[in-house]
């Protein structure tokens, strides 16, 4: 687990060992990330690296918790405009992920996160398992969905609805960083998937 240490940082120090623990990953996969090398980038002891983390475990989190950060606070922005749309919020979603791909250290980070999901990589396994709290915030974020037009309003079935998106998400955004698809083409098919769970799950007037 991340320390109470590591946020009571100076802002400076915090943000250059995460610069370091970002080069490391974006230029290894998750089972050869070497805590050595993040320590000399960092340039912290490594009696500091375990007043901060407790293992490799904790610098996926680092690294999850940025992406996800700015996921949310994208998608915040998308219901503000959207009247709280749960469509057009993971259209947007999309938008703001794939963006992340125009910047080569962040596709690379997130490619071997992705990489090794897929390949059910221990590391990231154990911290999905025992760690990962994202989709509590994915949760917080679906109890905001505007559900005047949709079919099923409870909460199990609006919950429902948006873990069947989240999956086809994540598959679009497996083929934008793990397989190197066009970004484009993967949008478009992306789109046409939400269509056709729209089409099942709004009321047509």
């Amino acid at each position: 687990m991340i320390k109470k240490t590591f946020y009571n940082l100076p802002e400076e120090k915090r943000q250059r060992i995460i610069d370091a623990i970002m080069k490391e990953f974006s230029s290894s996969t998750t089972e050869k990330v070497s805590i050595n090398r993040i320590i000399k980038t960092a340039n912290i002891s490594r009696g500091s690296f375990y007043q901060y983390f407790d293992d490799k475990v904790d610098l996926v989190e680092v690294l999850t918790k940025k992406f996800i950060d700015l996921s949310l606070e994208g998608a915040n922005i998308a219901l503000k405009y959207s009247n709280n749309d749960i469509f057009y919020t993971y259209e947007k979603l999309f938008e703001i992920i794939s963006d992340f791909a125009k910047d080569s250290r962040q596709k690379a980070i997130l490619k071997n996160l992705l990489n090794n999901l897929r390949a059910n990589d221990d590391l990231i396994s154990e911290y999905l398992l025992n760690r990962f709290d994202g989709f509590t915030a994915l949760q917080d974020v679906s109890k905001h969905f505007n559900r005047d037009n949709l079919k099923y309003k409870d909460d199990y079935s609006v919950e429902c609805l948006s873990q069947i998106l989240t999956q086809v998400l994540k598959n679009a955004l497996f083929n934008v960083y793990v397989m190197g698809k066009d970004s484009n083409n993967v949008k478009e098919n992306y789109m046409r998937k939400l269509e056709i769970i729209k089409q099942g799950a709004v009321i047509k007037y």
